[in-house]
């Protein structure tokens, strides 16, 4: 597919439905993808969640790549809708006594600054506790906030890959190992930031109090190897690197049609039974002693692989896809990004949308993965530009023009040269 797809407009909620997180305030002092992952998140539960922007250049994910529309990046797009942003220099004294207001009335922090900033700035967790003794404060990093480096380690997503051996589990076994180009670690731990704030909301109706949290990109990474850790830990083997297959379960793995291709995996004997008689019209495959058990299977991989490619080189992908899917048999077409966009799939789930922006006029929209029937995802709204609601949230706070005018002055939104309150 070339060119920028359609896309429907975004169908609203119920008028009047509740959210799950009505009055729940969060302050954002996070950037690029696996703080600001969580705050949407929270964001599309129905937190109200206030970006803190550094003056000028804003979140670093605003200018990450060269993909956007209207000058708005599609990396920032990604990660921060239903959010307000405010700008503030926290080196100034003027920004930090405004954070420090905004937090004395918030119910959740949340950081992903190198170890040590939020402390320099007067915003660490002994401060903010003690202003607010009901606040959860969500401390995200690469490699934890008690590292003994002089100098913190900083991680992306590829360093918490490579470091943890998941990057050691992807590739091809005669070639160096493939990272994810998904950012999957970054994601992780910003689902892992959300359930642990959800819970120590939870946590704190019981006893009256908030909590410190951290979460870092190693800990969810070392815990996302789940069955591959336990089995080293368990025999003291390493893992040899498979490609697309499964080492542990036959045949699982990526197949060639005429035209394309598709992933398969029958992870039991009654699944690999369907794919032989209802799907190939091979029944002989069930009672072939190489292929009775998933065990006897995995060892002779090589020679079913064979024979299955062999077969599903006769017709085409999607003839493949309807009639191994009629079995019951787990299977896949292997799409472009393109092709996933516009699938039944996609369509029938409401995945993707367009929704109103104050700069491109409208931008497009994936929505929340999740279905709530009491308390469904607020209706998503563009994600700020940048400072877009620095005089209305100072306003709310009660701030008068003249005190807004005075913060300026003083550099609390970046120098007077740059500074306009938005």
């Amino acid at each position: 597919m070339n060119g920028r797809p359609t896309l429907p407009q975004h169908e609203l909620r119920t008028v009047g439905a509740p959210s799950a997180l009505d009055g729940i305030k969060v302050i954002d002092f996070t950037q690029m993808l696996s703080g600001p992952y969580s705050t949407q998140q929270l964001a599309d539960y129905g937190a109200d969640v206030v970006k803190i922007e550094q003056p000028v250049r804003g979140d670093d994910s605003r200018h990450y790549t060269t993909t956007a529309l209207a000058g708005e990046c599609a990396f920032f797009l990604s990660t921060n809708r239903n959010k307000r942003s405010i700008v503030l220099d926290l080196k100034s004294d003027g920004g930090r006594e405004v954070a420090l207001r905004l937090v004395e009335n918030a119910d959740v922090v949340i950081e992903n600054f190198s170890n040590g900033v939020m402390e320099r700035l007067g915003l660490g967790w002994d401060t903010l506790s003690e202003l607010n003794a009901r606040l959860i404060f969500c401390a995200v990093s690469g490699f934890g906030r008690d590292q003994p480096a002089a100098v913190a380690r900083r991680s992306y997503d590829a360093m918490a890959q490579a470091g943890s051996g998941l990057l050691s589990l992807t590739g091809e076994p005669d070639r160096l190992p493939m990272r994810t180009t998904v950012p999957i670690m970054d994601t992780m731990t910003a689902m892992t930031a959300t359930a642990t704030i959800m819970a120590a909301l939870i946590a704190r109706e019981r006893l009256g109090r908030g909590q410190r949290i951290e979460v870092c990109l190693h800990d969810v990474a070392i815990a996302s190897l789940t069955m591959y850790g336990m089995a080293y830990l368990v025999s003291g083997e390493e893992f040899v690197r498979s490609g697309n297959r499964a080492p542990q379960t036959a045949p699982s793995d990526m197949y060639a049609a005429k035209d394309g291709a598709f992933f398969l995996t029958c992870g039991n004997n009654r699944l690999f039974e369907r794919l032989c008689r209802d799907g190939l019209g091979m029944p002989e495959l069930v009672d072939d002693p190489d292929f009775t058990s998933n065990d006897r299977r995995v060892r002779n991989v090589e020679r079913l692989t064979g024979i299955l490619q062999g077969a599903f080189a006769t017709d085409t992908r999607d003839n493949w896809v309807r009639r191994l899917s009629a079995c019951g048999v787990p299977v896949s077409p292997v799409l472009t990004i393109g092709e996933a966009m516009a699938s039944d799939d996609v369509i029938r789930r409401k995945n993707v949308s367009q929704i109103s922006h104050p700069r491109a006029g409208v931008v497009p929209n994936v929505r929340a993965p999740f279905s709530m029937s009491l308390t469904p995802a607020v209706d998503p709204v563009a994600p700020p530009l940048l400072g877009q609601h620095t005089t209305e949230i100072l306003t709310e706070m009660g701030y008068s023009p003249d005190d807004i005018a005075n913060l300026g002055r003083a550099g609390a939104f970046g120098s007077v040269e740059e500074s306009v309150a938005r």
